[in-house]
């Protein structure tokens, strides 16, 4: 089969979902089948297909904000202004591409999703798999109840529109399952299907440890205010007060950075904890790590406690989401509550105090995931899913009718709204790359959608109007700008 994947965001990337496409794409390649991948490009500037087919979204997306901005903001918040903009420019450049030649298409979030179920060639299934439920995590990190009542709907219709925009959504698990069902997605229409892993880079980077006094205490995640972390460095803390036998490893990167080194000096464990920043060896931190920890206030199905399991270490992850369809508590790995970092601190406490129980955890961990994540078995199931689907394929008038949904519940006139501008300046040592190739300045929401792109002017400055309070992530095509986490609002 050729098959387009298509995802919203760039890859290769350092999240889950992105390792998971890659992991996908190699194997399905391997079985003979042709894998393209539709994405934005590193600059989040165009939609590209595998390098060979380019359209620049930016632009459209400019003029469809001239074109709309004004019959939008008489209706509908801000905040849906910038995402149904989002939505609809890339939608716009989806249509200009060629995808007649596809066999099957398989978007991997909800945005794309939407997009291309309007754009595709209209005898061409569609698959969508959700990796995250965004409703979900809009309510554990707040955002949602900051939210005004048009845009509340917004988000559950908008998960739940992307859901029913292919012929099947495809999940890792059950908890994801009835989420989806509590928000209106048939069951019929949801078939569960757990990741799987390459068990090979933990077979073969088995790292020895002779000599070394301290264990470590590995937690792989992006450093962003849903993965918890402060919760983990409350517990170090409470630990280091009665211990000096571990050091704490953090790899990821995330605009929470610079907030988490703050809190480890506040605390005093600067000195017992390595922030890595992005990392491209996960298996071999793994195998010269003896403990897995993911705090997590929400996840859905966390391939990082798969790598776990496969790396024959005790994870420790808290009880939200799908994990414990994934560790059974006590005996291939140990959950705790989430936000509690007294428990957290004593299933560390218990593992470091106790190597065989750690060994014999490991042990049984790698059992299960022999059994239930191998790749193998998670393409089967894949490929059974595609046969399943070029038998069933809704009509685009179908798709069409879900799609107007979104906005049709919004009959209500939105009350006056302020739009607050962000300006700034990128910092001096970065100002001499700003050669005769233009730079931008992009602006995300907290669940990770494009909302603005500004270009950055010869002084190194840019500005952002017409945005509704909130906190954003800024990030550049400067690769060294980073990220950067900036709020706006009343005062």
């Amino acid at each position: 089969m050729k098959l387009l994947f298509a995802y919203y965001r760039y890859s290769p990337h350092s999240n889950g979902p992105s390792i998971y496409i890659d992991t996908l794409r190699k194997m399905l390649q391997d079985k003979g089948h042709t894998v393209d991948l539709l994405s934005h490009d590193k600059d989040w500037l165009n939609i590209q297909i595998a390098n060979h087919q380019k359209i620049n979204k930016y632009k459209i997306k400019n003029t469809l904000i001239d074109r709309f901005q004004t019959s939008y903001s008489t209706k509908y918040p801000l905040w849906i202004f910038w995402r149904e903009m989002e939505r609809l420019s890339l939608e716009k450049a989806i249509k200009q591409l060629d995808l007649n030649e596809y066999d099957l298409i398989h978007c991997h979030d909800f945005m794309t999703a939407r997009a291309i179920a309007l754009s595709k060639p209209s005898h061409t299934p569609l698959i969508v798999s959700l990796h995250n439920f965004k409703y979900h995590e809009s309510k554990i990190t707040k955002e949602f109840y900051a939210k005004s009542r048009q845009e509340q709907q917004y988000i559950e219709t908008e998960e739940y529109v992307g859901a029913m925009s292919g012929d099947f959504v495809a999940v890792p698990c059950d908890w994801l399952k009835k989420q989806l069902i509590k928000i209106g997605v048939p069951p019929l229409n949801i078939k569960v299907i757990p990741y799987g892993m390459i068990q090979e880079p933990f077979k073969t980077s088995k790292i020895s440890k002779t000599g070394e006094d301290k264990k470590r205490i590995l937690c792989p995640a992006r450093l962003v205010p849903i993965k918890g972390h402060r919760y983990l460095l409350k517990a170090l803390w409470k630990l280091s007060s009665e211990r000096e036998d571990f050091h704490c490893l953090l790899a990821g990167e995330g605009p929470d950075r610079t907030v988490l080194q703050q809190l480890a000096n506040t605390l005093g464990i600067s000195s017992i904890i390595s922030f890595l920043g992005k990392r491209n060896d996960i298996p071999h931190l793994m195998n010269k790590s003896d403990i897995i920890v993911l705090p997590s206030l929400h996840d859905t199905f966390p391939l990082a406690i798969l790598e776990g399991q496969f790396s024959t270490k005790p994870v420790i992850a808290t009880n939200v989401g799908g994990i414990k369809e994934i560790i059974t508590d006590g005996a291939d790995g140990l959950i705790v509550p989430s936000a509690d970092s007294e428990a957290l601190a004593e299933k560390l406490r218990y593992l470091l105090d106790h190597n065989s129980i750690c060994s014999q955890i490991g042990k049984q961990a790698l059992r299960k995931a022999i059994k239930y994540w191998d790749i193998d078995r998670h393409i089967k199931s894949i490929e059974k899913l595609y046969q399943q689907t070029q038998t069933k394929t809704r009509s685009v008038q179908d798709k069409q009718h879900i799609e107007r949904e979104i906005l049709s519940q919004f009959k209500t006139i939105k009350s006056v709204e302020p739009g607050f501008t962000l300006s700034g300046e990128i910092h001096e040592e970065l100002r001499k790359e700003l050669t005769n190739q233009q730079h931008y300045i992009h602006l995300y929401d907290q669940s990770g959608v494009l909302l603005q792109t500004k270009p950055v002017d010869p002084n190194g400055s840019y500005k952002f109007q017409l945005l509704p309070a909130g906190r954003y992530v800024l990030k550049s095509t400067l690769e060294k700008f980073g990220n950067a986490t900036k709020s706006v609002g009343p005062s």
